[in-house]
């Protein structure tokens, strides 16, 4: 048996393994995105890695990804949910390369680039209190102190500056996600409401190929 054989052996085996490992995950079985949709695609990579942080928050809790969620009769993305013992968190997760600078207020937020060009954006706090209010329009009997917004920058910037006075809004990298859960340690729901808020919006999940899950109208206390 030649070197090179067992050199193509041992990388066939490891991916068989890795691809197993995958298969057996949340992320996989809820969005059908293969090991090598993760390899190839980075916001697939993104969301994976988002999934996998907000799974190790501690106490009952589930994640969601990929919902469609109509606002005024069209549906706009939520990257991800957390539906945890310490509340509601609608995560809004921006690809950016940058500097990153903005306030709460502002309509637009601005990116700055090598040889100090600049990119606007809209204000993603803003972009994520809309998506929970048509969150809310779902479950109308949940109350409304249990939503947050959480907007999740990739790694590949920096925030320069970022002015927030809401108390249920975060900013903060990819990065920072995994400490972020660490300090979610109020328990507003029980096991069974985070069971029932799930069923309520698993319909609007939606797998690779952009398949909505059969909808329920359920409404969550």
């Amino acid at each position: 048996m030649t070197l090179f054989i067992i050199v193509v052996m041992v990388i066939v085996g490891y991916l068989a393994y890795k691809i197993y490992i995958h298969d057996n995950t949340i992320f996989y079985k809820i969005t059908g995105y293969s090991y090598f949709d993760v390899l190839m695609k980075k916001r697939v990579r993104v969301l994976n890695k988002i999934m996998h942080d907000l799974e190790r928050a501690k106490g009952a809790r589930k994640v969601m990804i990929n919902l469609q969620i109509p606002i005024y009769e069209e549906l706009h993305s939520i990257d991800a949910l957390l539906l945890h013992e310490s509340g509601i968190y609608v995560v809004n997760i921006k690809d950016k390369s940058g500097w990153i600078n903005g306030r709460e207020q502002n309509i637009e937020w601005k990116e700055l680039l090598h040889k100090n060009k600049i990119r606007t954006f809209n204000n993603p706090i803003h972009e994520t209190k809309r998506l929970v209010n048509a969150l809310q329009d779902q479950l109308p009997e949940v109350d409304a102190t249990l939503f947050e917004s959480v907007v999740v920058f990739t790694n590949d910037c920096s925030i320069q500056q970022i002015e927030i006075h809401s108390q249920n809004v975060e900013v903060l990298k990819m990065s920072e996600l995994n400490n972020w859960t660490k300090t979610l340690d109020r328990k507003r729901l029980t096991e069974e409401n985070i069971e029932t808020l799930f069923s309520a919006l698993e319909g609007f999940m939606t797998d690779k190929n952009n398949t909505l899950k059969s909808k329920s109208t359920v409404s969550a206390n």
